[in-house]
């Protein structure tokens, strides 16, 4: 199932739900609303995250090992995304996250493709 990216904050928002679905291993153990609030990340800092990476990949020729620094005051947490691999019309990328009031980072592996039409698709 692709997942597009339109500037819907809900499709970000679910997008990287289903990363963190796809990474957890618990799937049928937990619910996904649950696994997304044990990241402690509110649904502004997974927007942010959206908006910081697209820089890397939207704005001339994406390059590997390009990285972005984000922070959200209103919930204190923060971030960095690097741009691990660029293959063909692809992109791997690397969500480092910290919760604000956690200790420990949240990692998460995403990967997108440009289709026929220009649009960023999450692959799995």
């Amino acid at each position: 199932m692709a997942l597009y990216f339109r500037g819907s904050n809900m499709r970000k928002i679910l997008s990287a739900c289903a990363i963190l679905v796809a990474m957890s291993g618990v799937a049928d153990a937990k619910s996904l609303s649950r696994i997304l609030a044990e990241t402690g990340l509110s649904s502004e800092d997974f927007d942010m995250m959206g908006q910081y990476a697209a820089g890397l990949y939207e704005r001339g020729t994406p390059k590997a090992g390009s990285k972005a620094q984000w922070s959200n005051d209103r919930s204190g947490a923060a971030g960095t995304v690097t741009l691990d691999a660029v293959s063909g019309k692809c992109v791997s990328l690397r969500h480092e996250a910290t919760a604000g009031g956690r200790d420990r980072p949240v990692l998460i592996h995403t990967r997108r493709c440009k289709n026929a039409d220009g649009i960023w698709v999450l692959q799995p």
